[in-house]
């Protein structure tokens, strides 16, 4: 049974699984049998909650919440920006995706692109893939590279716990990952209308591409996750608390655009999905209108706040070649994937999301620019 969080949100609110972090870790240190058992039955929960639900909150990790708190100051002073200020380090495919992305400008379609714009990096010391950095603001670019490594730590024992759930050493991702090639994200959600989301989403409904995602919220809401009958729950903030030294204590901030959540969520990517042969698959979500507003749009008012997140998109080496662990594929769950380079894979995705201003809502590889064979391996392996 997965530990659940009560969200205060009334009765149609989910039960969102809650993964102890530092439970997790705690068999590398621990000598008395009990803490290691107890290690190993959180890593069981991990797995079981990632299948079953698709995603979780992590709590009691090494991520301090005034780092988290210290990104979203940045993120509000680098959106507040004048547009051919944040023009002046615009992404595109020939940087490397990174630098400041605006779906409205990419995809040249205001009605249908997603209300959001970003703020793009990838691994800082990574010279073959610059970072693009705002001028003057070394503060910004050293705290935006010491979270990427926090993350990157985070990722690599997540990764080595779910290995063990499926019969593999703990360090068999290792090897594939240890390069950093992952994709990091300031996100903002500008201010808006009701009216607007009757034709467009602060977020269209997307699974991401590639390991595990951590993801950090303000307390704004609008998060969705579709669950495995089907249907599009909330996945709300938990309101006014942080994780404080174990310790639940009610957030003393005094703005609200700021009261983040010490607690982060997790979870699944496409390509780690077709490493498990979907035995854990990756979690469609969307960012609609706050729940808190009456979805029949009669009661959503004139005006909807600004949002802000921080996206930590954990991603294989980009040569690593992916393809369905033996141990996942079975007679009752046969092998599902040809084998795809990650890095072709990755870039064709985030192609896509800026000629369209938005994320497919299902992809497949045929729908890379020369079709599937410029990201599957024309080989055949067994499984």
């Amino acid at each position: 049974m997965v530990d659940t969080v009560d969200t205060d949100l009334g009765a149609s609110a989910p039960s969102l699984p809650v993964i102890d972090y530092s439970k997790l870790v705690e068999f590398k240190t621990a000598t008395d049998p009990a803490s290691i058992q107890s290690s190993k039955r959180e890593q069981e929960r991990l797995f079981a909650a990632l299948r079953d639900v698709g995603f979780v909150y992590l709590q009691n990790h090494a991520i301090a919440a005034a780092a988290q708190q210290q990104l979203f100051r940045h993120a509000q002073r680098f959106f507040a920006q004048p547009e051919s200020e944040k023009a002046k380090i615009e992404t595109g495919e020939s940087k490397a995706f990174h630098g400041w992305f605006s779906p409205q400008r990419t995809s040249g379609d205001s009605s249908k692109s997603d209300q959001k714009e970003a703020f793009d990096i990838g691994d800082d010391h990574d010279p073959t893939r610059p970072n693009q950095w705002p001028a003057d603001w070394p503060e910004f670019r050293s705290d935006m590279t010491s979270f990427f490594e926090q993350c990157h730590q985070v990722h690599l024992e997540l990764l080595a716990a779910l290995a063990e759930q499926v019969g593999l050493k703990s360090d068999f991702f290792l090897p594939y990952v240890q390069r950093k090639d992952h994709f990091f994200r300031v996100l903002h959600y500008p201010e808006t209308t009701g009216d607007s989301f009757r034709s467009r989403f602060r977020a269209s409904p997307h699974t991401d591409y590639g390991t595990l995602t951590l993801l950090f919220n303000d307390t704004s809401g609008g998060l969705q996750v579709k669950n495995k009958a089907g249907k599009y729950v909330d996945a709300p903030p938990m309101p006014n608390t942080a994780i404080v030294n174990g310790k639940v204590e009610v957030s003393k901030s005094s703005s609200s655009l700021f009261r983040i959540l010490s607690p982060f969520r997790c979870h699944f990517g496409d390509l780690l999905s077709r490493w498990f042969n979907d035995t854990l698959k990756s979690t469609e979500h969307r960012v609609i209108e706050p729940s808190s507003f009456d979805k029949s749009g009669s009661d959503i008012p004139d005006v909807i706040p600004a949002r802000y997140s921080v996206a930590w998109f954990g991603h294989p080496n980009r040569d690593a070649l992916i393809e369905p662990i033996a141990s996942c594929c079975t007679a009752d769950n046969p092998r599902k994937y040809e084998p795809v380079y990650a890095g072709k894979h990755v870039v064709e995705r985030l192609a896509n999301l800026h000629k369209h201003g938005k994320n497919a809502e299902a992809w497949t590889d045929s729908m890379a620019r020369d079709g599937d064979k410029s990201i599957v391996k024309e080989v055949n392996v067994g499984a």
